[in-house]
């Protein structure tokens, strides 16, 4: 195979892997990786060592990124591009680790397959955590063939992907000798099982969750099951002029009382507004102005709970000081949090605050251990540098009279589905996902955002509560589908009536197992590697 033709495979297959992700049909996904395998396989057969791969991976990997992820790079073009680069070396070096371990053992391309599914699983930990470009996410973009992901999540969305890529190269390879077997036909009846298998059940769980082919309205939930009124907020504010400088924290707060007014029905419950919609809400002062306008506003309502994204501050004692905390011209020390709060009586308050931060704008990765790189922080606008972590999973209890059991993930928690089963676990019976992806800019990336709040949905089999500032807010059945929303860039506030279920998915109670049995063989193929290299020859060759 010539170089030119290893550059063709390569850019090829990198650009078909992102293409999904903006909109284009998901099955192709199913060949993506075909083309660099291809080349991976014309190297070792040339006995050229690894490093050959490297620049053909790289530029696979490299595409593949910027094609998804272009838009990091408008918003900030230096942290962007440093993102894309350094996601693009890791999948490179996974992918060289699976020639070079391909070469000194039996596994072939099922190697692959193991190696990429634990590095997906990984890539959920960290602090360089980056789960958008997990294969599984891909195949959003049709929610009625993935509805089985309540028995795996992304992840077994990620394996069958490589799975089909992995035995359709292998057929392919396989039917250019001149000889064929009945183990050829064989495999290729394989391959076409283990495409068609997976859709059909999809489709059949999906028809099944459709009564009447009417969405959301579910038939397999639980007896007790009840319809609760929610009212979305979406203001519309521009995070990068109006929410921070045209328009002052008291403005904002009247703006969305205007919505609530204007909007309320007799049945709803609970009122939810988009990430930070508020800002320097001090949760540990009882005197708090603008908590307290809150209240004041409420009890126009007493029926009704407010969740209320909002930049929080805690007061923090002296000996309770970390990395995070900050002091202001007093010697007072505080922290600053990205939080949800709920609102309902003046002498109760719930409060959770967002775990999974967002890298380069609420935490510098590894500052805990490197203090310098506060610096480097980005300013989009608010608060910037390293925001308080929340502890983690919670779920707030209603004390109003349906008892209701919800959570709320906030932006970026959104993508990480593990995270939101352990809140089910904990008795969420209706996810609320609160964001503001108007940081995003007009560029389609909101859309893949979106999306993440539909695979949630499908995981755990619970509706979902989409508030975002400049949209898209949905409200999104426990199948998956948008039943209402407010679009891009549009304000107004919508009132929905939402399903409740208590019970537990496959996928909730046991969370990623698929990821975790990869990671495991992973660790065990890389062991067995650093074994041959210790015992034996170098292994570059």
């Amino acid at each position: 195979m010539s170089s030119r033709r290893r550059w063709i495979l390569s850019v090829s297959g990198g650009v078909l892997a992102a293409l999904p992700w903006w909109g284009l049909p998901v099955a192709v996904l199913l060949i993506c990786f075909v083309p660099l395998l291809f080349v991976e396989d014309d190297i070792q057969a040339g006995r050229e060592p690894v490093i050959s791969l490297l620049p053909f991976a790289f530029i696979f990997f490299f595409l593949w990124n910027l094609v998804v992820c272009w838009w990091l790079a408008r918003i900030h073009f230096l942290g962007g591009i440093s993102v894309v680069i350094l996601n693009s070396i890791v999948m490179s070096i996974v992918f060289m680790l699976y020639s070079l371990i391909k070469r000194k053992t039996a596994g072939g391309v099922a190697v692959f397959v193991i190696l990429w599914t634990g590095f997906e699983f990984l890539h959920y930990r960290g602090d360089l955590s980056w789960p958008w470009l997990s294969l599984g996410n891909g195949l959003a973009g049709n929610i009625r063939l993935i509805q089985w992901y309540e028995f795996t999540g992304t992840t077994g969305g990620s394996l069958w992907i490589l799975l089909v890529n992995v035995l359709l190269f292998t057929v392919i390879r396989r039917s250019s000798w001149k000889f064929r077997t009945r183990a050829d036909y064989i495999l290729a009846a394989i391959l076409v099982l283990i495409v068609v298998l997976p859709v059909v059940i999809s489709v059949t769980i999906f028809n099944s969750y459709s009564l009447n082919g009417h969405p959301g309205k579910v038939k397999n939930i639980s007896e007790n099951s009840e319809r609760t009124g929610f009212l979305i907020l979406q203001p519309g504010l521009d995070p990068y002029r109006d929410k921070y400088d045209d328009i002052s924290n008291s403005q904002r707060l009247d703006h969305l009382f205007s919505l609530i007014e204007d909007n309320i029905e007799d049945g709803t419950r609970y009122i939810v507004s988009p990430e930070t919609a508020v800002d320097s809400i001090w949760i540990t002062d009882p005197g708090d102005e603008l908590s307290n306008r809150i209240y004041r506003f409420l009890e126009q309502y007493p029926a009704s709970g407010l969740v209320l994204g909002a930049t929080a501050f805690s007061s923090v004692p002296r000996k309770g000081k970390t990395f995070t905390t900050r002091c202001d011209e007093k010697g007072n020390y505080y922290d600053i949090h990205n939080s949800a709060i709920f609102f309902y009586d003046k002498d109760r308050m719930q409060v959770y605050h967002k775990h999974y931060l967002a890298n380069g704008v609420e935490q510098i990765p590894f500052q805990s251990v490197f203090r310098f790189l506060r610096r480097l922080s980005l300013d989009l606008g608010g608060v910037s540098g390293s925001l308080k972590r929340g502890e983690g999973p919670q779920v707030f209890t209603s004390p109003l009279p349906d008892s209701l059991i919800f959570a709320s993930l906030i932006c970026f928690e959104s993508a990480y589905g593990e995270y939101a089963a352990r809140m089910v676990n904990k008795g969420a019976e209706i996810l609320i996902v609160i964001s503001n992806d108007g940081w995003f800019k007009n560029t389609g990336a909101y859309r893949q955002h979106l999306r993440f709040s539909q695979i949630r949905a499908i995981e755990n089999r619970r509706s979902v509560v989409r508030a975002a500032n400049t949209g898209v807010s949905a409200h999104i059945s426990q199948a998956g589908e948008i039943i209402d929303r407010i679009g891009w860039w549009e304000e107004g506030a919508l009132p929905v009536n939402v399903d409740r279920n208590e019970k537990i998915t496959f996928f909730t109670l046991y969370g990623d197992f698929t990821g975790r049995i990869a990671l495991f063989f992973s660790l065990l193929l890389v062991l067995n590697l650093s074994v041959r290299f210790i015992l034996k020859a170098p292994t570059w060759k």
